[in-house]
């Protein structure tokens, strides 16, 4: 054990010694003196002093060499050179051989290939091959300005980094602003480290985390930013890859898709959006907010495209549409909305309510005039009903194609079209129930007044009888496809996400009435 540590330290020793660093050298000098009365330790040296320290050579027009100190202070012309590729110039110089660091002043500038850094004041550590600022300095490339308070440069990585009040322009009018950045000079792509903006001619984006390459104008961007575009056009997501020159980004993660022209939000966790064609794309707990009334429309799908066309746009919902508005809401599983046609179409088991009336049908369409609906068209299948103020009864017309009218937000008429049947319970003034009306007709409008029944006309050839309203049969009160929807109704904007329940349990609801 006592021999173990002897050769462990003999080794340590050994390897102490490896290290030592070798001794400044000096090459040339037209002048030396030598004064023991002025300093014990410096030689004055005068006119094309050239120094020679591994691998790295110093010029100066004067300068003052420390060999016992292994160091020298220069003055006049700096010139610094390493290898075939970095080149340091500045008006002085300190240089420590022991620790290998060069301490440089006024007018500095670190050339280094097609890189040049400039600043007052520059140390350079040859061990770590880094020269860092900390006065202001600027870094220049054939593409790019860097601008900082602080900065570090590493040559043989090729990397810079920035910080405090970091400033990066080029050419091609962008400039990228930070708090820290780091910058690759050979591949030109900063790398955002702290709260950044980078302007172009079209736009803007906000990061706190990232990387833009300046060449490309592609980015990747992290934790919750923005890229905002002069067109009305934004993305926010978590995380964004954004190719400017294709016009193409993609969000993941509370990612939201922002047309401030047409008004319209897709939110979700995946989608992107295609500046080209003008198309947008969200999908994974996808909602769409339209936003051009007062009273903002809330739409969820699996998936929900977006496309604008000139002044116009056309949103697309598939697979589980649920919308709410406070005077319409509605359920189906695919959805149009053209705002060139100011029409919104629903299908496949398509669900329309509006106050305390439902409509249903094989496909529902409403026509939309400065953003309130002027009137609803249901084809195919068509059946509307109208819960009674004792909420256990339910005037129904069924046909083939219905079609209703709002005014001021309330449905004031409805036209039916179509071997039209119809269920209803009229009342007296006093709301007293007379009994259940039933009728059959070719046509048939229904006139309402504050959501009741006023007034109904049955053209031509109608037959119909009223019924007391006792002892009366399921069959009596109810047409065989009723279903009154209640459940599945979203209620508030929350309620999109809500899952439907199955037709199945619904149907058997309706047993209860």
């Amino acid at each position: 054990m006592k021999y173990t540590f002897f050769i462990i330290l003999f080794f340590f020793i050994t390897a102490l010694s490896a290290q030592k660093t070798a001794n400044v050298i000096l090459e040339n000098a037209e002048f030396l003196t030598f004064d023991k009365t002025q300093s014990a330790e410096r030689q004055v040296l005068k006119d094309n002093v050239r120094f020679r320290h591994e691998g790295a050579v110093m010029y100066c027009d004067s300068a003052y060499f420390y060999s016992d100190k292994n160091s020298l202070d220069a003055f006049g012309h700096i010139k610094m050179v390493q290898g075939d590729t970095l080149f340091v110039y500045a008006d002085a110089l300190y240089y420590d051989g022991n620790v290998k660091t060069a301490y440089l002043r006024r007018h500095v500038r670190m050339v280094n290939r097609d890189v040049t850094l400039t600043t007052d004041s520059l140390n350079y550590d040859r061990n770590a091959n880094v020269g860092y600022y900390f006065g202001g300095g600027k870094i220049t490339d054939p593409k790019n300005v860097l601008v900082s308070q602080r900065g570090y440069y590493y040559p043989a990585r090729r990397e810079a980094v920035f910080r405090k009040n970091v400033k990066l322009t080029n050419a091609d009018s962008l400039i990228i602003t930070s708090d820290t950045l780091l910058y690759n000079t050979q591949t030109k792509i900063a790398y955002l480290l702290g709260q950044s903006e980078i302007e172009n001619r079209d736009g803007q984006i906000f990061s706190e985390l990232g990387s833009y390459n300046t060449n490309t104008q592609y980015s990747s961007l992290y934790k919750h930013s923005l890229v905002k575009n002069k067109d009305g056009k934004s993305l926010t997501a978590d995380t964004i890859y954004y190719d400017k020159e294709r016009g193409l980004g993609r969000v993941f993660g509370n990612a939201e898709i922002k047309d401030t022209t047409q008004k319209v939000i897709l939110r979700g966790d995946k989608g992107y959006y295609n500046e080209i064609t003008q198309e947008s794309m969200m999908t994974r707990r996808a909602v769409a907010v339209e936003y051009s009334a007062a009273d903002s429309l809330f739409l969820h799908a699996d998936t929900l495209f977006h496309r604008k066309d000139s002044t116009f746009s056309l949103l697309r919902a598939f697979r589980h549409v649920r919308f709410f508005r406070s005077d319409v809401q509605g359920k189906c599983d695919s959805l149009v909305y053209a705002t060139r046609d100011s029409l919104l179409s629903m299908y496949a088991d398509p669900i329309l309510w509006s106050d305390n009336n439902q409509l249903t049908g094989n496909l529902i369409q409403a026509f939309i005039r400065d953003s309130v609906i002027d009137y609803i068209l249901v084809k195919e299948n068509a059946m509307a009903v109208m819960q009674d103020i004792d909420t256990t009864r339910f005037n129904q017309l069924i046909g083939k194609d219905i079609k209703g009218y709002i005014r001021g937000k309330e449905l004031y008429r409805i036209d039916v079209s179509g071997n039209t049947q119809s269920i209803y319970f009229p009342r007296e003034s006093d709301s007293t129930l007379v009994g259940v009306n039933k009728s059959e007709s070719s046509f048939m409008t229904i006139y309402l007044k504050e959501n009741k029944v006023d007034k109904v006309v049955l053209y031509p050839g109608a037959t119909g009888k009223m019924l007391p309203d006792n002892n009366l049969a399921h069959e009596d009160i109810f047409f065989p496809t009723f279903v009154w929807h209640n459940a599945i109704r979203p209620r508030t904007p929350d309620d999109i996400f809500l899952k439907t329940e199955p037709q199945k349990k619904e149907e058997r609801r309706r047993r209860n009435f």
